[in-house]
């Protein structure tokens, strides 16, 4: 019995012996943080607004923007108008140029 004990716990002893992984250096810590942030800015932002779904409305007259067809909380900015700086994920923005027409749909 006495000799059981001891050959299990030379095994585990062995075992997490051979588990050992050497701490990360920072020039590996500084190469695995670059990649995420690489992978971190390709990656699309997603359509919390369903910004997406109004990409058509780019190009046209923001006079003949039906309110009724934009998400609730959508907002129409005019060009040079002033906005709350406020950032919604879920809240669709359009944006109009200098013209009058729709410039830009994006969320916040």
């Amino acid at each position: 019995m006495k000799r059981t004990l001891v050959l299990v716990l030379a095994a585990a002893a062995f075992g997490a012996a051979c588990s050992y992984e050497a701490p990360l250096s920072g020039r590996e810590l500084e190469r695995m943080a670059n990649q995420q942030q690489r992978e971190a800015i390709a990656r699309p932002a997603p359509d919390t607004c369903q910004a997406a779904a109004h990409r058509n409305l780019i190009g046209t007259d923001g006079s003949a923007i039906n309110q009724a067809s934009l998400p609730a909380g959508a907002r129409v900015i005019c060009h040079g108008c002033a906005v709350t700086l406020d950032y919604r994920a879920e809240r669709l923005n359009v944006e109009l140029g200098a013209d009058g027409k729709v410039a830009n749909v994006r969320c916040g």
